[in-house]
Parts: structure tokens; C-alpha cells; sequence
């Protein structure tokens, strides 16, 4: 029966019959509001749609594979890349592949209310393989007019204290409207800013031991040499809300951040027409780590019995 419907529809785009894939193969959950409708693809918990009743625009990324198949993954037991794509753990090997498994996990619905969600997913024989800890984590969602709140909560469910990292990465159409480009668009903080900068090798594309704090203006203007060697990776920012906007019209996305340890921008090389803004717990490894999972620069602890939470929100205008 799909494959009927795929093959009478050839006439369609590429672009067109990828979109029309996943609504057959994957279940999206809308929610709205007077403001703005969501859909959100129970696999991963990946928010998928921003559309905006006010201005009539998409705000989140398509996610058309000729540039990143994604739009909005969360990031957990890992954020970035393992040496290797490995870890140690009281001397035994386990391998994650980037940003680690979550992002393709089935989450369970909790509850929900038309502009509200809670999901699930947990620990798995499969997930004890590649990570060996006892968890639950949930992803919330919540609505209220223009904003989208997102919720983390990360729970022990083992006999011992367990380590992780977690992080979130949309991406926002860039250019937002017609008729504009992404070098028509700049990232605004709050104030200026005296970050640390971690940077990747692009030989490597690990992490570099060495760093520096660099003084940043008020705003960034956006272009495609920006990211030549990938993300631009911050510590210790003090805005928390950091916004995207653009000189040739007034729509933009506030994003707020009010306890992250890091923040990053990245968008994929080849001009493609999205930015993320990525608030995370966590970062890749340095080029020459010993791969000890517990000393890993960037992760949490949680004990016994106790819960990690954090979230972010999103403001489209």
C-alpha cells in the first residue's frame, strides 16, 4: 500500500516524497495554540514543525537530507564525538556513535493536552550494550502563545550513580522569509560577551586542548566562512537569551538559555540554508583524551535515586 501510494506520486519532488515518507512510516504529534502549531515524531521526541499563525512563516528546518537529515535531535548520553567513537568505563569498552542514541529511540507518550506533551523513553537491553546505566529520560513540550518551552529530566534508575551529558540542537530555517539570504542575518546576545572558545581540528575533527577567551560584540553577522571549521563552540556566556534576526526584515527566533554550560552554532557546510543554535552539558572529546568516560570533560554525575532537569525555550516572531 505505501509503496503503491510512493510510486503513483512520482511525479513529486524529491524533497516532496521524503516529507511524504516520514508521515507514513513515522507518528507526528501536533500541538497549537492561537499562536503557533508544532509536530513532534515520536521517535527521538525531534520536534519537527514550527509554523507560526502570526506571521505565517516556518521557523524550524526542514530536514531535507541534501544537507542534514535532522531537525531538532536531542543529545544524550554524549554531546559531540568520542575519540574513536569510544569510552572506557571501569576499564571496559563501550562504543556511541556522535551525540549518541536517543535521537533514535522510540519515546512513549506520558501525557498531553493540546498544547502540552510529556515522552519517555528508558533503558533498554539493547541501550545497556552501548551505555551501561539504568535510566529514564523525558522530554517535555509546552506551549504558551509564541513560545515553545522544552523540558529535560534525566532519572537514575540504577543501584549506582550514573554519568552522562545531554544537549539540544535545533535548527532554524535561515533564510526564515523569501527573498533574503543567510549572510542577511545575525545572532544578537544580550550584551557583549567574554566567552571561552573551544575549538575543533578540521584534520581531526576532535576537540583542541588548547582555548581562548575571545571578546564578541552584541552581534555576530552570519556567513557561510564562519563555520569552515565547524561549530563556533562557547563557554561561560552570560546572556541567556541570544537571539536570531536579520537586517532586511523583522521575524526572528529568542532563544533562551538560562543554565547551559555551553553554547554552539553550527550550520553544514555547502551553504545550507539553516543555522542551529545548540545549548548543551557536555562537549567532544580533546584530540588527545584518555577516553575515561567519568573524567570526561563536560559530564554530570547523578546519584542514586535523583534526577537531573534543565530546559530552554524558543520565542518566534
Amino acid at each position: 500500500m505505501h509503496i503503491f501510494k510512493l510510486r503513483s506520486l512520482s511525479f513529486l519532488s524529491l524533497d516532496q516524497r521524503f516529507l511524504l515518507f516520514l508521515q507514513l512510516f513515522f507518528t507526528m504529534i501536533t500541538l497549537e495554540n492561537d499562536y503557533i502549531q508544532i509536530e513532534i515524531k515520536e521517535v527521538g521526541a525531534e520536534l519537527c514543525k514550527v509554523y507560526s499563525k502570526q506571521t505565517g512563516l516556518d521557523y524550524l528546518w526542514k530536514g531535507d537530507p541534501q544537507f542534514w537529515k535532522r531537525h531538532s535531535p536531542v543529545l544524550f548520553p554524549i554531546v559531540g564525538k568520542l575519540l574513536g567513537n569510544s569510552y572506557t568505563i571501569n576499564n571496559s569498552k563501550y562504543e556511541l556513535t556522535q551525540h549518541g542514541f536517543a535521537r533514535d529511540l522510540d519515546f512513549e507518550v506520558l501525557n498531553k493536552t493540546n498544547n502540552s506533551i510529556l515522552l519517555e523513553t528508558q533503558y533498554s537491553e539493547e541501550t545497556l550494550l552501548k551505555y551501561p546505566y539504568k535510566f529514564s529520560l523525558q522530554i517535555g513540550y509546552e506551549l504558551k502563545e509564541s513560545r515553545i518551552d522544552v523540558s529535560y529530566n534525566v532519572i537514575n534508575k540504577d543501584d549506582k550513580s550514573i554519568n552522562f551529558s545531554i544537549g539540544a540542537h535545533p535548527a532554524f530555517n535561515c533564510p526564515i522569509s523569501q527573498g533574503t539570504s543567510f549572510n542577511d542575518y545575525f545572532i544578537e546576545f544580550e550584551k557583549e560577551e567574554h566567552p571561552i572558545l573551544h575549538s575543533l581540528n578540521p584534520q581531526t575533527g576532535f576537540r583542541k586542548k588548547d582555548t581562548e577567551r575571545v571578546k564578541l560584540d552584541k552581534t555576530i553577522p552570519l556567513s557561510y566562512n564562519l563555520f569552515d571549521n565547524d561549530a563556533l563552540m562557547f563557554e561561560g556566556l552570560e546572556s541567556k537569551k541570544i537571539s536570531l534576526k536579520s537586517n532586511k526584515h523583522e521575524h526572528g527566533v529568542h532563544f533562551y538559555i538560562p543554565n547551559w554550560r555551553y553554547m554552539a552554532f553550527w550550520t553544514q557546510k555547502g551553504n545550507a540554508p539553516f543555522i542551529c543554535f545548540e545549548p548543551w552539558m557536555g562537549i567532544a572529546d580533546e584530540e588527545n583524551t584518555d577516553q575515561v568516560f567519568e573524567t570526561k570533560t563536560g559530564i554530570m554525575n547523578l546519584d542514586v535515586n535523583q534526577s537531573y532537569e534543565n530546559q530552554y525555550s524558543m520565542e518566534f516572531f
